[in-house]
């Protein structure tokens, strides 16, 4: 499109302008920019229409928080179901945190300030943020974490680079978000002191069940180290508290004897 006004020369690309005046030189057509701006701004705000009111924080509710240490001390035999290596090795790791094994229980990451990874960190006793843009839900947990999972339509990269938090893609059924996470290092922390492999993958559905309760069921496979696919469901309550600043390495005295918490050959 060709305009002259007052001796001007004006292009048009698309939704963006450029104005050139006789005596040289570029100038933005502010027009064209505010409009393109406002046109950027609308389609942010169409794609977030319909999706849950996630804002505030959350954390673990009780119930769901004893249910983890559960899981991790193996106070169940049959819950996660365990291969016998893995099982063994809950076992001394449970018996440790039980005052029952080496002095002083099992070195955590959490102990070390390294981060709990996926998926132990969604069991953690933090606050959350659930955080919804265009194409993303980010969660914050209160550790410093931060979970990024996209919800734009790209698959998993075929060959990701392993990461705490693993590679995270997701689509919307509804109300609610499905969420399949692979690409999680080996130092990543499945529960308090045992790790996942390369082969570990979750899947997460979450949803708001009420006004004050959000919920995510997960199922985790790895024939490394299950016999089947482990499903639990934990809750988590709006924190009237907010999101509180925390800070692992401040002030920590949580050092504590070692125990090998390698995989099992």
């Amino acid at each position: 499109m060709n305009r002259t006004k007052i001796g001007l020369f004006s292009l048009a690309f698309g939704s963006a302008a450029l104005v050139l005046h006789p005596n040289g030189g570029v100038a933005a057509d502010a027009h064209a920019d505010k409009a393109a701006a406002n046109s950027s701004l609308t389609r942010w705000w169409e794609s977030l229409k319909g999706l849950p009111d996630w804002s505030g924080a959350w954390g673990l509710d009780d119930q769901s928080f004893r249910k983890t240490v559960s899981d991790s001390t193996g106070r169940d035999p049959n819950d996660p179901p365990l291969t016998p290596a893995y099982a063994a090795l809950r076992a001394g790791n449970g018996a440790a945190n039980n005052g029952q094994g080496p002095p002083g229980g099992v070195e955590t990451n959490s102990v070390n300030c390294i981060p709990d990874g996926m998926p132990g960190i969604m069991t953690a006793p933090f606050a959350f943020e659930f955080i919804l843009s265009p194409g993303r839900l980010t969660i914050l947990p209160e550790n410093n974490e931060v979970r990024r999972i996209y919800t734009d339509g790209r698959p998993h990269p075929d060959d990701p680079d392993p990461t705490y938090e693993g590679n995270s893609i997701g689509h919307w059924e509804g109300q609610t978000l499905v969420v399949d996470t692979i690409g999680m290092l080996p130092q990543a922390e499945l529960f308090v002191g045992l790790h996942v492999t390369e082969h570990t993958h979750v899947v997460e559905r979450i949803f708001r069940r009420d006004a004050q309760t959000m919920q995510i069921d997960t199922t985790v496979t790895d024939p490394a180290i299950f016999t089947s696919p482990w499903h639990y469901t934990r809750t988590y309550k709006r924190a009237d508290a907010g999101m509180i600043e925390y800070v692992c390495e401040q002030n920590n005295r949580d050092r504590n004897g070692k125990v090998n918490l390698a995989p099992p050959p």
